[in-house]
């Protein structure tokens, strides 16, 4: 290439259209994007009209009061009214301890099973990972009610086996004080395939040559573990954990299956995603359950955020 035509090319690589917003944005989506675009259309849309339309329809539903199809805009009543009801901050206490327990618990058994399951050859990997990712095909509302019946105080197979040992059967989701640690083994459980999916994924990434040196220089199978493995695998564990924590924090299904938010009053499993349902659709506090969905996004958000400030310095991707 002389350096007349890498001149004209260095130009045309330079040079912006001008012009309106609007005609930049004809001249983006020109001969040669138009089907990248059209392709990602459909998704495009999708996120337009069931994620920011309704975003912005929900926060607007939170300073309004619905009352026989009449809309009244109330301002900050609701919200109000939300932070000083003792029902709300006994579901985000519940839910903070949720997710607080599931979500490194998950990561930590799926860490330890990966490290079992990675040593074994290619075949005995793809039946252990099939084994623990299924229950996370399976809806969660057949995953609960299994659960329910494993539960059960008198028939279920976890007090038979209690029973062997001469300890009396337990009525796990009518006790309040084992009634949320009992979803949140399910849920442990339930979930651990998606994290051993993920951990062996990024294992296999790991070079053997950082193994074969820490070989060399003595350390043991928990030293490699714990020096090599663990300190490569935080931006896996770092990503399994902000994904989780949004995820579990808005846990609902679970809840309305096993317990309805009980037992006792307040709810000792009343999560608030099971508020949130029951002001929409038992009250029909839709402002109300408008304002807790803002405040449960905010939650969500803070506490987001915050995992990132804390652990990504650390992380090396």
């Amino acid at each position: 290439m002389n350096e007349t035509n890498a001149g004209r090319l260095a130009a045309g690589l330079t040079q912006r259209p001008s012009g309106t917003f609007w005609s930049r944005i004809r001249h983006e989506i020109g001969a040669s994007n138009k089907w990248a675009y059209l392709c990602i259309a459909p998704l495009l849309l999708d996120f337009l009209v069931f994620t920011v339309y309704q975003a912005i329809r929900v926060t607007t539903l939170s300073f309004q009061e619905i009352f026989y199809g009449q809309a009244d805009w109330v301002g900050l009543k609701n919200y109000q009214w939300v932070v000083s009801d003792p029902k709300f901050w006994n579901a985000m206490k519940n839910t903070i301890i949720y997710t607080s327990a599931v979500v490194p618990g998950g990561i930590l058994v799926g860490l330890v099973l990966s490290e079992f399951i990675f040593r074994r050859s290619q075949w005995v990997q793809v039946f252990y990972k099939s084994a623990y990712y299924l229950p996370a095909v399976v809806s969660t509302v057949v995953l609960s009610i299994v659960w329910n019946w494993i539960y059960n105080p008198f028939n279920g197979i976890l007090n038979y086996l209690l029973g062997l040992f001469g300890i009396e059967p337990v009525n796990w989701l009518t006790n309040p004080g084992t009634a949320m640690p009992a979803i949140i083994i399910m849920s442990v459980v339930g979930g651990v395939g998606v994290h051993v999916l993920f951990i062996t994924a990024a294992m296999g990434s790991i070079p053997t040559e950082l193994y074969d040196a820490a070989r060399i220089d003595g350390a043991g199978e928990w030293t490699r573990f714990w020096r090599v493995t663990v300190p490569l695998l935080r931006p896996t564990l770092l990503y399994l954990s902000v994904v989780g924590f949004i995820g579990y924090f808005q846990v609902f299904e679970q809840v309305y299956v096993m317990t309805q938010g009980g037992p006792g009053y307040p709810g000792a499993t009343e999560t608030v995603g099971f508020l949130i349902f029951n002001s929409a659709f038992s009250s029909l506090n839709l402002g109300a359950a408008a304002a807790q969905s803002v405040l449960l996004f905010f939650a969500i958000l803070i506490f987001s955020v915050g995992q990132f400030r804390f652990f990504a310095s650390e992380v090396e991707y």
